[in-house]
């Protein structure tokens, strides 16, 4: 009687991959509006300076502006259908990632931070030999 092979594949519970990209696609979004409302207030606030004469608008209409801004490349992104699947993939992979338990980052960080001093110290002594062998040179 043949056994089949188990997978080391986790199973996640992460459920329907499409619920991450429209979180994805909503979040982006989110980013959007605020950097587009930040954005057209800024250059507003440029073309103002250029042309005082011109009346500077509340910041409100800043804001309403990002955020349709952003609803349209939102409801954009998510009907174009080579995007969506795109986003959709990127998240099937991430779920397939096998993630660093507490100890071994722990012991990376670890190992990174005595590499950085040691280095460090590598890089004292040789400033430190250079700066005397330079003096030395323009004291001849």
């Amino acid at each position: 009687m043949a056994r089949s092979k188990r997978s080391n594949k986790k199973v996640t519970s992460s459920g329907d991959p499409r619920r991450w990209a429209y979180l994805i696609f909503v979040l982006g979004g989110f980013m959007g509006a605020w950097v587009l409302a930040h954005f057209i207030e800024d250059m507003w606030a440029i073309v103002w300076s250029w042309q005082p004469q011109i009346r500077r608008p509340d910041e409100t209409w800043a804001t309403i502006a990002g955020i349709t801004i952003a609803v349209l490349g939102v409801t954009y992104a998510i009907r174009k259908e080579r995007w969506f699947k795109f986003t959709i993939e990127v998240v099937e992979e991430v779920s397939q990632v096998t993630w660093p338990t507490r100890a071994e980052t722990r012991a990376a960080t670890i190992v990174v931070i005595v590499m950085t001093f040691i280095c460090s110290i590598i890089l004292w002594v040789m400033d430190q030999t250079w700066s005397t062998v330079t003096n030395w040179l323009y004291g001849i």
